[in-house]
């Protein structure tokens, strides 16, 4: 049995009955494409396959990939590829494989959360997403305005997506088991186009923001976007109507769109 490798991460999942509830909730059909990140001894990849789905699993450790190659030999539906998830274009494997949207799964490595959560947005094929992730990070992304732990992670992908708890997983359910909780979150892409188009502008707006988190919006906007005129001030507050005596996590989702807005016609010349 390959022992976990504490340096990348690793819980491997062990309770079948949780696997195959995560399966479940993908709802995988024959003919749909599925990215696995992280499939570890391949506890999700086996139910996941049963499906008749396609199912690319990408491990970054190598003697996991011999052993998961062995068990799925018998799986023409399963591709195993050696490969760190962060180096992977997955819209683009998937227009490869001749497919307009794919699926994600996998219970995320503790120490790529943020990493991964933040592409799951970049990404424009996904059509959903079943991730595992620690219980912590989960109540941030869940985080609503006002709660102390909303931030850019809940920001960010409140955005872009509907977020539903499926369900709470305990240690005793990993091997080797973690000191913290898991939960299982799904993702649906927001039909509405409500997140603003511009992403990458947007997460790095979200990151200037909430680095001063405990100061107000009044001098976190000022540093961040120059402003030092009353004129701008008033041309900013009327083309937000936002609050600038809030703080970051106080201000609410349709709110951050209105302030991006007028924050990006600021560096526009009248």
């Amino acid at each position: 049995m390959i022992r976990a490798n504490k340096s990348l991460g690793q819980h491997f999942l062990a309770s079948e009955a949780i696997a195959r509830r995560i399966a479940g909730s993908l709802r995988p059909a024959p003919g749909d494409l599925i990215f696995e990140i992280g499939p570890g001894r391949g506890a999700l990849t086996i139910p996941l396959a049963g499906y008749g789905a396609s199912i690319v699993a990408y491990e970054i450790d190598a003697a996991l990939v011999d052993l998961l190659r062995e068990k799925c030999a018998a799986r023409p539906n399963v591709e195993i590829y050696h490969a760190d998830i962060r180096t992977v274009n997955l819209d683009a494997a998937a227009d490869e494989r001749g497919k307009a949207s794919f699926k994600l799964a996998g219970n995320i490595p503790f120490n790529l959360t943020s990493t991964i959560l933040i592409d799951l947005a970049r990404w424009q094929l996904v059509s959903e997403a079943v991730l595992m992730v620690q219980r912590e990070v989960g109540e941030r992304i869940l985080a609503s305005p006002g709660d102390r732990r909303c931030g850019i992670l809940s920001i960010f992908l409140q955005s872009y997506f509907i977020i539903v708890k499926l369900l709470k997983v305990r240690p005793g359910s990993f091997a080797p088991p973690p000191k913290v909780e898991s939960v299982v979150l799904r993702f649906d892409p927001d039909a509405s186009g409500k997140g603003p188009a511009q992403k990458e502008v947007f997460l790095a707006f979200l990151k200037g923001c909430f680095s001063q988190r405990r100061k107000k919006l009044r001098n976190i906007l000022g540093e961040l976007l120059g402003l030092e005129t009353a004129n701008e001030w008033e041309r900013l507050s009327v083309r937000s109507g936002v609050d600038f005596a809030m703080r970051p996590e106080e201000l609410a989702l349709e709110n951050w769109f209105k302030l991006f807005a007028a924050a990006e016609r600021m560096k526009r010349p009248l």
